[in-house]
């Protein structure tokens, strides 16, 4: 019988294109198992017959390519809105007061000017 490298569940064929980017996409197992429909134990067969390597260990490897698209894109979003850049910086704090906003504010600006560096900082930088 040919190696078709698809998992076959009640909901979806798992393709290893799919299964990249699911675990890119930093999905947990149940989530994964919830989406295909198929069993942990055929989730886990599947995986190590098409990578040879155990399930686990294959999501680790994946997922920290899926955190480097997710902070890559995060910060292209941050370069394109100041309004982007505030939201973030207040999540982080939440229960700050008048000055711990003032110092948010202060590296709101900071991290602006970095974005938009001007000609004397970048040779400063790189010289």
């Amino acid at each position: 019988m040919p190696d078709t490298g698809t998992l076959k569940g009640l909901r979806r064929e798992m393709t290893r294109e799919m299964f990249e980017e699911l675990a890119a996409l930093q999905c947990e197992v149940p989530e994964i198992l919830g989406y295909v429909g198929t069993t942990a134990e055929k989730l886990e067969k599947w995986c190590r017959k098409t990578y040879r390597h155990p399930l686990d260990e294959m999501l680790r490897m994946i997922r920290q390519d899926g955190l480097v698209a997710i902070r890559r894109a995060s910060f292209d979003q941050l370069k394109k809105s100041a309004t982007v850049i505030t939201q973030q910086y207040n999540r982080f704090l939440p229960q700050a007061g008048a000055e711990d906003r003032s110092q948010a504010d202060s590296a709101i600006r900071a991290f602006t000017a970095m974005m938009n560096p001007s000609g004397d900082t970048v040779r400063e930088l790189f010289e």
